[in-house]
């Protein structure tokens, strides 16, 4: 198989499932890391800073999942991977971790608050996230 990025901007549909699937990998692990701490702790949960610990280390979780793979894994994630699109910069060159980590914030900021990352791939010819814009990264196929 070739793995060359070519100037073929990824469509709304495969970037979602792509997203689809790295939800159902990220869900996996981080239930995985409830029943651990829940075994360790001895009990559920109870406390409201327990609980709050849960939420920030998923969110953490996030951001290191997508880093890990965006990092090593040449662009891509396990999901991206299947549906064949890579994550890029302005040049088709790799991104700095820093551009990583502030790409993941705009992503989850504007699909959290606003509902409005990936809608925004509709309106443009680009076809960039808010993300993508800000912090001067594109997605594109791999064939």
């Amino acid at each position: 198989m070739n793995d060359s990025v070519t100037e073929t901007k990824a469509n709304l549909l495969r970037r979602l499932l792509a997203l689809l699937y790295d939800a159902i990998l990220i869900i996996g692990i981080y239930m995985s890391y409830v029943i651990l701490i829940t075994y360790l702790n001895g009990s559920a949960l109870e406390n409201k800073i327990e609980i709050l610990f849960l939420q920030f280390s998923f969110i953490a979780l996030i951001f290191i999942f997508y880093c890990y793979f965006w990092k090593f894994n040449k662009g891509q994630t396990l999901g991206m991977q299947v549906w064949k699109i890579k994550l890029v910069g302005t040049i088709n060159e790799t991104i700095s971790l820093k551009t990583m980590i502030f790409r993941c914030f705009l992503s989850l900021l504007f699909s959290i608050l606003f509902l409005s990352n990936f809608i925004f791939i509709i309106f443009n010819k680009e076809r960039k996230t808010i993300g993508d814009y800000f912090s001067g990264t594109r997605i594109l196929r791999v064939y």
